[in-house]
């Protein structure tokens, strides 16, 4: 039942929506389409006639009727769809005596990108994932909380919220770009040889 639980609440409830068109100027591509998104949240773009604005990638600024995003610009494009990116996915639930243990994978979205050959914990990613996660504008993030017997599905919820809410905070601050730093004891060094 817990796992049945978890499942409707931690699945991504994604519909698309179609859009208006793309604009780019000056590495800044701007996508007029009614939007729901905010500032820094990740987003999935197919179909339009430009396959390069076809990516995932990290909302720059949003409003109700637009939203933007850095970009390399190859033009004006039309069509296409639109949604949210996924954030959190289930990637497992183990009962134990206390309760069970909720296994999940994070996907963070950051404007300061640090590219990665990166690979990720979810079997069923997509290539435009892969490649938002090779890109470094999204940041996978693995771990585990414990829920105990009779917990609710609104407190499961609330605390899986939290821990996303947190990470995608760090994240946000610019952290992710010492992805790759090493300390000797001293000092923290770009350089790990």
């Amino acid at each position: 039942m817990k796992t049945i639980l978890l499942s409707i609440l931690l699945a991504a409830s994604l519909s698309a929506t179609s859009i208006s068109g793309i604009t780019c100027s000056a590495g800044v591509a701007t996508v007029t389409v009614a939007n729901s998104l905010v500032a820094s949240q990740g987003f999935e773009i197919t179909g339009t006639s430009v396959a390069a604005y076809n990516i995932n990638g990290t909302a720059v600024s949003a409003n109700s009727t637009s939203f933007t995003f850095k970009a390399t610009c190859v033009g004006s494009a039309t069509g296409g769809a639109f949604q949210p990116a996924v954030q959190i996915i289930n990637n497992g639930v183990v009962p134990n005596n206390a309760g069970a243990t909720v296994s999940y994978i994070f996907w963070l979205t950051t404007t300061v990108p640090v590219a990665c050959p990166c690979s990720s914990n979810y079997v069923a990613i997509n290539a435009a994932q892969l490649a938002a996660i090779q890109a470094g504008t999204t940041v996978e993030a693995v771990g585990s909380f414990g829920i105990a017997n009779g917990e609710t599905p609104a407190q499961m919820n609330a605390a899986i919220l939290a821990l996303y809410a947190a990470a995608q905070s760090t994240v946000a601050q610019g952290l992710s770009q010492y992805v790759g730093w090493c300390y000797n004891g001293s000092a923290w060094s770009s350089s790990c040889n």
